[in-house]
C-alpha cells in the first residue's frame, strides 16, 4: 500500500495524460489541430499538434492534486511562466504567430520568471575555483541561456516521439542525480511524458506542438539552471564532486544544444537568416538516409547514455576542462559524419 500510494501521482499522471492524448486524436477536436503534410514538414499524415494541452493538465492537474500548497508557496512564478508558455504556443498552435512575435514574447515572460523567482545562473564552479556573475550580468546570461534552450527543445521536435524522449531522459536523468526539486512534480513529468509516449511514437496519432514544446522546453531549461546552482552544503551520493553538475546536465540535454548550434552555424555559414527553416537538422538529414524515426530516436537515447557514462567514470580522471574539449571534440566528429554521409548520399544520387 505504502509504494502504490508512493507511485499514485506518477500513475494519475500517466493515465490522465493518456486518456486526454486518445481523447485529443478524435476528429470532433483533432480538426482545430491539423499540421498538414508538405513544405519543410517532415510526416507524410496529417496529425493534430494538440499533445501539449495532454501534457499540460496531465502534469499539472496531478502535481497540484498532491503538492499544490508546495507549489504555491515555493514555485509560484515558475509555474505561471510555464503556465504562460503553454498559452503562447496553444495560440500559435491555433492561428500561427510568426517566429518574431512569438520570440518577442518568450523573452518577456522568461525575463520575468528570472526576476521574479530569481531563477538565475549565478556562479560557475570549476576544479579549483569559484566564480560569482555580477547580478545584471546574471540576468542577463539567464534570460538568454533559458530563451536559448526552450527553442532548442522546441527545433527537436520535428520527428515521431523524438522530444518526448529527450525530456523523459532529462527528467529520469534529474531524478537519478537528486535534484533539489519536487519529486513527485517530477515523478508526475515523467510518467506524463511516459503517457504520451505511448500516442506519440511511430507512426503518431499525435503532435505535441508548440504549446508542449515551448513550456517542456522552459521546464527542462529551468531544471538545468536548479541543478546546477544546487546548494552546495546538499549531499549528493550520485556524483563524485560538485563540479560534475554541470557536464551531467549538458550530456542529458546535449542533443538539443548540439543540434540547434549546428543549425545555427550552418545557417550563418550560408549567409541566409539563423530564423529561416530549413532541413538541416540532424533528424532531417538522418531521415533522408534512410533511418526510421524510431531509429533515430534510439540512436539518440544511446549517445546519450554514453556521455553521461563519461561524465561518471572519465570526467574525474581527466578533469573538467579537459572533458569539455573532448566533448566538443566528439560534437565535431558527428557533425563531420553526418555531413560526409549527406556527401555520399548526393553523390550517390547524381550517379543514378
Amino acid at each position: 500500500m505504502q509504494m502504490i500510494l508512493f507511485f499514485l501521482p506518477a500513475l494519475l499522471a500517466f493515465a490522465l495524460t493518456f486518456a486526454l492524448g486518445k481523447l485529443l486524436c478524435k476528429p470532433v477536436f483533432a480538426r482545430y489541430f491539423i499540421v498538414e503534410t508538405g513544405g519543410k514538414k517532415l510526416h507524410k499524415t496529417a496529425v493534430p499538434a494538440s499533445g501539449g494541452i495532454a501534457l499540460f493538465f496531465g502534469i499539472f492537474c496531478t502535481a497540484f492534486a498532491f503538492e499544490g500548497d508546495y507549489l504555491i508557496r515555493n514555485h509560484l512564478y515558475l509555474i505561471l511562466g510555464v503556465s504562460a508558455l503553454f498559452v503562447l504556443g496553444l495560440v500559435d498552435d491555433l492561428k500561427s504567430l510568426g517566429w518574431l512575435p512569438k520570440l518577442i514574447f518568450q523573452v518577456l515572460i522568461i525575463s520575468i520568471v528570472v526576476v521574479c523567482a530569481d531563477l538565475r545562473l549565478q556562479s560557475v564552479l570549476l576544479e579549483h575555483s569559484f566564480f560569482q556573475i555580477p547580478y545584471y550580468a546574471s540576468v542577463i546570461l539567464s534570460i538568454l541561456l533559458l530563451t536559448f534552450l526552450t527553442n532548442a527543445f522546441n527545433f527537436i521536435d520535428g520527428i515521431d516521439g523524438l522530444a518526448t524522449t529527450v525530456a523523459l531522459l532529462f527528467i529520469l536523468g534529474l531524478l537519478y542525480f537528486q535534484i533539489p526539486f519536487s519529486s513527485v512534480f517530477l515523478m508526475c513529468v515523467g510518467a506524463a511524458l511516459f503517457g504520451f509516449r505511448r500516442i506519440n511514437k511511430e507512426p503518431a496519432a499525435i503532435f505535441m506542438g508548440d504549446s508542449g514544446s515551448l513550456f517542456l522546453g522552459f521546464l527542462c531549461a529551468a531544471f538545468l539552471i536548479t541543478f546546477i546552482e544546487a546548494d552546495l552544503s546538499a549531499s549528493n551520493i550520485r556524483l563524485d564532486s560538485y563540479q560534475q553538475r554541470l557536464p551531467v546536465v549538458i550530456a542529458l540535454f546535449w542533443y538539443p544544444i548540439f543540434d540547434t548550434l549546428r543549425v545555427l552555424v550552418l545557417r550563418v555559414i550560408s549567409g541566409v537568416s539563423i530564423f529561416k527553416r530549413d532541413k538541416l537538422h540532424s533528424y532531417s538529414l538522418l531521415l533522408r538516409l534512410g533511418y526510421s524515426h524510431r531509429q533515430i530516436v534510439i540512436l539518440v537515447v544511446m549517445l546519450t547514455l554514453v556521455q553521461v557514462v563519461a561524465v561518471l567514470f572519465i570526467e574525474p580522471k581527466i578533469g573538467l576542462a579537459v572533458f569539455f574539449i573532448v566533448q566538443v571534440v566528439f560534437w565535431l566528429v558527428l557533425h563531420l559524419f553526418l555531413d560526409n554521409l549527406i556527401k555520399r548520399f548526393k553523390r550517390r544520387n547524381l550517379n543514378k
